[in-house]
């Protein structure tokens, strides 16, 4: 084999393959739209988002009827 040929096999064909995996692993990276960093403005009208939007806030009695929620919650764990 030639000087030429062992670069190729050994040096050529290693970058080739490190060079394919770094375009398919960041090509999401460069075709993505830019994201939000703490501390930017945000140019996005706000969104509340439920499981259930028809139900938010409400609780139904036995009656059918819909009545105020009193339930409480949070990172506390008060019910």
């Amino acid at each position: 084999m030639s000087i030429l040929e062992t670069t190729l096999v050994f040096v050529a064909v290693p970058v080739a393959i490190y060079a394919f995996f770094a375009l398919v692993t960041l090509r999401s990276k460069f075709a993505s739209r830019p994201r939000y960093r703490p501390g930017q403005p945000w140019d996005h009208p706000p969104v509340w988002w439920a499981a259930n939007p028809e139900g938010a806030g409400e609780r139904h009695t036995e009656a059918g009827r819909s009545a105020p929620s009193t339930a409480r919650g949070g990172a506390r764990g008060n019910w």
